[in-house]
């Protein structure tokens, strides 16, 4: 493995992790502080394509000073028009008239530039971030390497969402070809596990993605009586508008707090308080009495309800939200999929004291019962630093 006997890891994930707060750019950050606390034993090169500037890039390096990071470009220049059409329009074309990709974002073009980018490199372990991309991996065999998909998300679904012209059933059987690619898939949702166990007779692994150890402050004034963080996908702006139309009318006296980019999403109202991307969302958390989760649709697990049930907030959410967890009882969450319960809910939270505490005292026993960090650690431990791994 090397002069210095460090295990060599490649890492791709395509989005600049600190392009915004979404969960699975959390999780993104997660790893990559995984890999900087394990410098002496691991050598890691980060592998990324969207969103980046010059001031990400610095802010990058300063926050991980020994992950190689390696950007390539997916757009190419059509001022040379003639090289544009033979290098990267023609063969895409051609690529998308053969395969009919459901979901694949994989283009000529990118492979040609990822495997340049590569070239002369050598790998023990790939951890290849979402089956959109997942297909790469069939172009990185020469590394004989030990290979993981880290899915984020049910693709099929997701992609399903707004779309007129998508097969279902050839998407799936995309989805579930290219995951048998690897030997290892990473899943977050205990539903998402028992899909790809049927499916693909690989080694599925349910990672407990912790997020944080709770930083909560006992005895702490709350400032803030309702909290919502999400990021601008189409999801989470379809249900908040759900809960602005429908859920708010019933919660006069209260104000929330909203933060992320879903608030470039959402119109202006007097009941929302919209802050925008943060620095520190601890402190948020710290403020906050309970937090909600209006979700309609979306996969996988939701990171912001995993973020308050670690600070011991009580969570209200819908049937969607609570996708993924291990646990969908006396976990402090609490679950209404109308407006006027949803509502009912938040109202007895902030009212009934009892029923708070006891909710608060779920969300911070089944958070440390399933997902402390201890229990992630274990096993990438065993998969990037265990002797036996590869």
């Amino acid at each position: 493995m090397g002069d210095n006997k460090k295990k060599r890891i490649l890492y791709f994930m395509p989005d600049n992790p600190f392009s915004n707060q979404a969960g699975n750019l959390t999780r993104a950050k997660q790893l990559l502080t995984y890999f900087e606390q394990h410098e002496t034993a691991l050598e890691i090169d980060f592998l990324s394509c969207l969103y980046w500037d010059q001031s990400s890039v610095k802010l990058f390096k300063n926050t991980y000073p020994n992950v190689n990071l390696n950007i390539f470009d997916i757009y190419s220049n059509k001022g040379n028009r003639l090289k544009y059409l033979v290098e990267d329009k023609i063969p895409r074309l051609i690529h998308k008239a053969i395969n009919k990709p459901q979901i694949s974002l994989l283009t000529p073009i990118i492979i040609k530039r990822i495997k340049s980018l590569l070239q002369g490199k050598s790998y023990d372990i790939i951890v290849i971030s979402y089956s959109t991309w997942g297909a790469l991996i069939a172009q990185l065999s020469q590394f004989n390497a030990y290979t993981i998909i880290d899915t984020h998300d049910f693709m099929t679904l997701q992609h399903l969402k707004g779309k007129t012209c998508f097969d279902v059933g050839e998407a799936f059987k995309e989805e579930m070809k290219i995951l048998s690619l690897y030997d290892e898939i990473w899943t977050y949702s205990i539903e998402e596990r028992f899909i790809y166990e049927q499916f693909v007779k690989k080694k599925v692994t349910l990672l407990p993605v912790s997020v944080s150890d709770s930083k909560t402050v006992h005895n702490h004034e709350k400032k803030i009586d309702i909290l919502y963080v999400a990021s601008d996908n189409i999801h989470n702006s379809e249900s908040m508008m759900w809960f602005i139309d429908n859920v708010l009318p019933f919660l006069p006296l209260y104000k929330i707090h909203v933060v992320g980019k879903i608030c470039t999403r959402i119109p202006d109202h007097p009941q929302l308080i919209k802050v925008g991307i943060i620095e520190d969302l601890d402190m948020y958390y710290a403020d906050a009495k309970i937090t909600i989760c209006p979700m309609l649709s979306g996969t996988g697990i939701k990171i912001k309800i995993l973020e308050s049930l670690c600070h011991g907030l009580p969570v209200v959410t819908t049937q969607r939200g609570v996708d993924g967890l291990v646990n969908k009882i006396n976990n402090g969450c609490v679950v209404a999929n109308d407006e006027i319960h949803f509502a009912r809910a938040i109202i007895d939270l902030l009212e009934d004291n009892v029923f708070y505490t006891r909710q608060s005292d779920y969300a911070r026993v089944f958070y440390k019962s399933f997902y402390a960090s201890e229990y992630e650690k274990r096993i990438l431990d065993s998969v990037f630093l265990d002797a036996k791994s590869i």
